[in-house]
C-alpha cells in the first residue's frame, strides 16, 4: 500500500474550520515564505476554495510539524471555552486559599489585562472581588491597591453586564415560548437585542447571546433579508478571532444551515450542514438531524441515509431525548426514502416499545408522522388505527396544533386508513379531504408538507385523486 504523504498534517486540518484559517492568515507575520505558502494552501482546502490542491513535499516536513504547533497555540489563546475553563480553575483555587506565587502572578497580569470588550469580562471582574478578600485579609496592600483600582474603574460597567446578561434572560423566555407555543410576542426585543449585539463596550458573552436570540427572533417571523444582513455583520467579528471557540462557529454553521435551506438555497445549506458537523459536541445530533433534512430535500437519499448511520453510535448514548427521538423520526424517513419501509417500520415500532413515556413528550408529532407514513405506504392500514386509538392522537394533535402552526398529518393518516380498512366510504374520504385543504392549501409555508402527504396518498388511494 501506497504510504500517503503528509498524512498526519493531512488528519490535522481535516478538524479546522474556515473562519479558524482566515482568522490565522489575518493574524499571521510570517517572515518565512514557507510558513506562510502552506497557511495559505491549509485554507484553500479547510475553507473549500481548492479541493484539489495539495501539499508541496518539497518544504522540509518539519515545517509542517511546526505549523501544527502553531496553529494549535495560536487557537488556543483565542478560545474562549478553553478560557473559561482557566478562569473556572484560578476561581477554584482561589476560594479553596490554594493559589501559589505564580498563580498571584497570572491573576494580576489576567486582571491588568481586561476591559469590558472581554468575552469573560464578567468571569474577570468576579475574579477580581475574590482576589480583593484573598490580599486585604493577608495584609497585601502593594497588589491590593492594584485590584482595588481596577474593581473601582469598572463596577458600574460589570453591574450594567450583569444587568443586560438577566434582560437576555427574559427575551430568551419570549422567543423560545413564541417559538415552542405561539403564545407571545418578540418582536419588541429586536432593537434592544440589536443595540447589545452591535455595542463594542459589551462583554463579548452578551453580545453573543444576543446574536443568537436575534436569529432565532428573526427565523419566528420568518424576516430573511434581516438575518442575511445580521450574518454579513458577524462575518468579519467571526474572522477576527473575536467571541471565538469551536463551540461558537459550529453553531454559527448550524444557524447558517437553517437560513439557507429556508430560503431554499439547498447548495449552501448542504455546505454548512456538513461544516456544522465536523466536530462533535451537545448538539451534533441536532446539526446532523437538519443535515440530513437538506440532503432529502436535495434528493441526496444515500447520502442521507449513510450520514444518519455515522451518527448512530452517538444517537444512541444521548441522554437528549429531543435530539434522540429526531434522530430516530429522521432515520426512519431515510429508510422509507430509500425503498426499505420494512426496516422502517422495524426500527420505529422498536423505539417506540423501549421509549413510550419519553417518546410522548418530546417531538412525539414528526416522529408519529413519519412512522404513518411507511405504514401506509406499507399497507399497515389497521395498526394506524390502533396506535392512534392507544395513544388518543386526535386528540391530542387537535391541542397540539392550537398552539403550533403545523399540519394535521395525524388525523389525515388516520382518516385514510379507516378508508383503506373499509371503515369508511371514498364520499366521506372526499368530504374529509376538501375540509383538510380548505384549511391548508392556501398557507405557503405548508404547502410543502401536504404537497408530500398527498403524493404519498395518492400512490396508495389513487382513486381519491379522479
Amino acid at each position: 500500500m501506497k504510504k500517503q504523504k503528509l498524512k498526519k498534517f493531512n488528519e490535522f486540518i481535516d478538524s479546522l474550520l474556515p473562519h479558524e484559517t482566515t482568522f490565522l492568515l489575518n493574524k499571521q507575520q510570517f517572515e518565512d515564505p514557507d510558513n506562510l505558502t502552506i497557511l495559505k494552501q491549509t485554507h484553500e482546502l479547510v475553507a473549500g476554495v481548492n479541493d484539489t490542491a495539495g501539499f508541496s513535499t518539497h518544504i522540509d516536513k518539519r515545517k509542517y510539524s511546526r505549523m501544527m504547533r502553531w496553529i494549535s497555540d495560536n487557537l488556543s489563546q483565542s478560545d474562549v471555552d478553553i478560557e473559561f475553563d482557566y478562569l473556572i480553575n484560578l476561581e477554584q483555587k482561589l476560594m479553596k486559599d490554594a493559589i501559589n506565587f505564580d498563580n498571584e502572578l497570572e491573576l494580576l497580569k489576567l486582571i491588568k489585562s481586561t476591559d469590558t470588550g472581554h468575552y469573560y469580562f464578567m468571569k474577570r471582574f468576579e475574579l477580581a472581588m475574590h482576589l480583593l478578600n484573598y490580599l486585604l485579609i493577608r495584609m497585601r496592600h502593594k497588589e491590593y491597591n492594584e485590584v482595588v483600582s481596577f474593581v473601582n474603574k469598572y463596577k458600574n460597567s460589570y453591574d450594567h453586564c450583569r444587568l443586560v446578561y438577566g434582560r437576555i434572560q427574559e427575551a430568551t423566555s419570549d422567543i423560545t415560548s413564541q417559538y415552542t407555543f405561539n403564545d407571545k410576542e418578540s418582536k419588541q426585543w429586536e432593537s434592544w437585542l440589536l443595540t447589545i449585539f452591535r455595542d463594542p463596550m459589551m462583554d463579548g458573552m452578551n453580545r453573543y447571546y444576543a446574536l443568537v436570540r436575534l436569529i432565532f427572533l428573526y427565523y419566528n417571523y420568518n424576516q430573511q433579508e434581516k438575518m442575511e444582513n445580521l450574518f454579513e455583520e458577524v462575518e468579519p467579528l467571526l474572522e477576527s478571532g473575536n467571541f471565538y471557540s469551536k463551540r461558537i462557529l459550529i453553531n454559527y454553521y448550524g444557524n447558517r444551515l437553517l437560513y439557507h435551506s429556508k430560503a431554499n438555497q439547498l447548495d449552501l445549506a448542504e455546505k454548512y450542514g456538513y461544516l456544522s458537523i465536523r466536530t462533535e459536541n451537545s448538539d451534533y445530533l441536532h446539526y446532523i438531524n437538519n443535515l440530513n433534512t437538506v440532503l432529502l430535500k436535495k434528493g441526496k437519499i444515500k447520502e442521507a441515509l449513510a450520514l444518519m448511520r455515522q451518527a448512530f453510535p452517538q444517537a444512541k448514548k444521548t441522554s437528549n431525548f429531543h435530539h434522540r427521538v429526531s434522530f430516530v423520526a429522521s432515520y426512519v424517513r431515510c429508510l422509507t426514502d430509500s425503498g426499505e419501509i420494512s426496516n422502517a417500520i422495524t426500527h420505529a415500532e422498536i423505539f417506540l416499545n423501549a421509549y413510550k413515556k419519553e417518546l410522548l413528550q418530546h417531538r412525539w408529532h414528526f416522529y408519529f408522522t413519519v412512522y404513518f407514513r411507511a405504514l401506509l405506504l406499507h399497507g399497515h392500514y389497521r395498526k394506524i388505527i390502533q396506535i392512534i386509538n392507544k395513544f388518543r392522537l386526535i386528540d391530542r394533535e387537535t391541542k397540539y396544533l392550537e398552539k403550533i402552526k403545523s399540519v394535521a398529518t395525524l388525523e389525515w393518516y388516520y382518516y385514510a386508513a379507516s378508508y383503506k380498512s373499509e371503515k369508511i366510504e371514498l364520499p366521506e374520504l372526499k368530504q374529509y379531504t376538501k375540509a383538510f385543504l380548505s384549511v391548508y392549501d392556501k398557507i405557503s409555508n405548508r404547502s410543502k408538507a401536504v404537497n408530500e402527504l398527498l403524493a404519498d396518498t395518492r400512490k396508495v388511494i389513487p382513486e381519491l385523486f379522479t
